[in-house]
């Protein structure tokens, strides 16, 4: 089954110097996927191949211009039409323009990956020579579409090196130009080959975003792997009936998803005692782009911490003062837990280390709500308890505090499954 890949250009008017690029573009890209393009402008009758145009302006030819929208009328339509297609990418042409930052937006929070190409937008030189407005724009809205987006194809070499060497994204391409011979038409199959293999790593990568079936999946064998070896049913007929229905592709999200947070060899494990070792691939490996935050692998240190010297020093002198064994572990895992929550970096085997103790340690839960409240990491105890019945089915029964639902814990869940 071909691709569906959904285009955004905010401009096809004669006006517009990349018109012609992205015309042979997507006509050229329609031979092998399903194309479609949205724009604001009407769409000129010259535009006409292998893809679909649809307008989503209000018919006339200078709407948007200048970046002034019905942002509520545009975004109800591009909606209908993301909806109606569910494309497998949507790339987004051109930058500087904040309808398609906002594009980036309404797309990516909905789950579908999104490819973008600057065209020179990112370039130093560029940069540089139209600093003022540009620069603005840069910081209210471009930085951040650059930084989030699945990918960032480019053909400008100054423009690919500048992205990675200041960070801007992990995930930049590199696809030479289309080769072009005087006096003929450029060629542009070496150009959509490589946006293909573009496309569909980016679609691999979308594998660590577990589906449902694999999310819990990965939750019962992980509790399956912290249980007790004593405990004789420490999964429920419906859990493992889900286990023994995952396809090949989702036991590769799997170990996609394992690898990421460190967790590869708990699966294994839990895997194997459930006689679905065959299931995993001993020479797993994927062509995925890394992380957009790396993740910091190992387990948590429960006996030092990771935040600055002040809070470091703060929460020694809180914590030692007549506080058990436990106790302390606890709320240093809790602290560096929150210094990886920050930085993004946190990973599932840093939560199951936190399970451990509250699985498998005697603690005494007054004197530990005490001490949380008076390092101000109470509701994020609560949150964790919350993440850890769903990630790896931690029981009411072991949990120190009460669990809480709230907005902070949904954070926690996006931070988790943000790849």
């Amino acid at each position: 089954m071909p691709l569906k890949i959904l285009h955004f250009a905010p401009d096809m008017t004669t006006r517009n110097s990349l018109r012609d690029t992205i015309h042979q573009i997507l006509n050229s890209l329609g031979s092998s996927a399903e194309v479609h393009l949205i724009t604001l402008s009407p769409i000129p009758a010259d535009l006409t191949g292998n893809y679909t145009c649809h307008c989503i302006g209000n018919g006339k030819d200078n709407y948007g211009r200048n970046g002034i929208v019905n942002l509520l009328a545009v975004q109800k339509r591009f909606l209908v039409i993301l909806y109606n297609l569910m494309p497998d990418v949507v790339h987004i042409h051109g930058s500087y323009s904040f309808i398609s930052s906002r594009m980036e937006l309404w797309s990516r929070k909905r789950g579908f990956p999104v490819v973008f190409s600057p065209y020179g937008g990112m370039n130093p030189q560029f940069i540089d020579a139209q600093y003022g407005m540009r620069t603005w724009k840069m910081i209210l809205y471009q930085k951040n579409m650059t930084l989030r987006a699945a990918a960032m194809q480019v053909s400008d070499k100054g423009e690919y090196d500048y992205l990675r060497d200041q960070g801007f994204s992990r995930r930049v391409v590199y696809i030479n130009p289309p080769h072009t011979e005087e006096g003929m038409e450029p060629d542009y199959e070496d150009y959509i080959t490589k946006l293909l293999l573009l496309y569909k790593k980016v679609l691999e990568t979308r594998l660590y975003h577990l589906d449902v079936n694999s999310s819990e999946a990965v939750s019962s064998l992980l509790h399956l792997s912290l249980s007790d070896e004593p405990e004789r049913h420490p999964l429920c007929a419906e859990d493992i009936l889900n286990l023994r229905a995952l396809s090949p592709a989702q036991w590769h999200a799997i170990q996609l998803f394992a690898t990421e947070h460190d967790i590869m060899p708990l699966i294994v494990s839990a895997a194997t005692r459930m006689q679905l070792g065959n299931n995993l691939d001993d020479d797993f490996w994927s062509d995925t782009f890394p992380p957009l935050h790396e993740r910091e692998k190992g387990h948590l240190p429960s006996d030092k911490l990771l935040s600055n010297k002040r809070r470091r020093a703060r929460m020694i002198g809180n914590i030692t003062l007549g506080s058990e064994y436990s106790i302390r572990k606890i709320c240093f895992l809790l602290e560096n837990i929150k210094y990886h929550l920050s930085q993004r970096t946190l990973t599932m085997r840093h939560l199951c280390d936190l399970y451990e103790i509250f699985r498998f340690e005697d603690i005494e839960e007054p004197r530990l709500k005490e001490v949380l409240k008076r390092l101000h990491i109470h509701k994020l105890c609560r949150r964790l308890c919350q993440v850890l019945s769903e990630a790896a089915y931690l029981d009411e029964g072991f949990m120190p505090v009460p669990a809480l639902n709230d907005s902070g814990t949904e954070k926690i869940r996006q931070i988790i499954a943000t790849f």
